[in-house]
C-alpha cells in the first residue's frame, strides 16, 4: 500500500497487512492538529485499501480522544476492544 504521508502527518500507512485487511492509524504533528488532515488522509488510505480488495481497519487507543474524533467524523464502527499478547 502506497504511503499517504504528508508534511503534516508522521505516519499513515498499513502497519498490519493480511490478504483480507489492512490496519493503520494516523499520527498528526502537533502544529497541524485540529485541521481535519488526519480525517482526510485516513479516508484516502481507506479508499486505496478498499481498491486493493481489502478491508481497512483504523486503530486507536481508548486514551486517544483526538483519534477517536477521526473515527466519528468518518462514521467508523468499533469492531474490537483491547487485545494483548504476552
Amino acid at each position: 500500500m502506497q504511503n499517504t504521508t504528508s508534511t503534516h502527518l508522521r505516519t499513515n500507512r498499513s502497519v498490519r497487512i493480511t490478504p483480507e485487511a489492512h490496519e493503520a492509524g494516523v499520527e498528526t504533528l502537533p502544529g497541524f492538529r485540529g485541521k481535519d488532515y488526519a480525517k482526510d488522509v485516513a479516508a484516502e488510505w481507506a479508499r486505496r485499501v478498499r481498491g486493493a480488495g481489502a478491508i481497512p481497519l483504523y486503530s486507536t487507543s481508548w486514551e486517544n480522544t483526538a483519534s477517536q474524533a477521526v473515527t466519528r467524523k468518518l462514521r467508523l464502527a468499533c469492531y474490537g476492544t483491547d487485545f494483548e499478547v504476552t
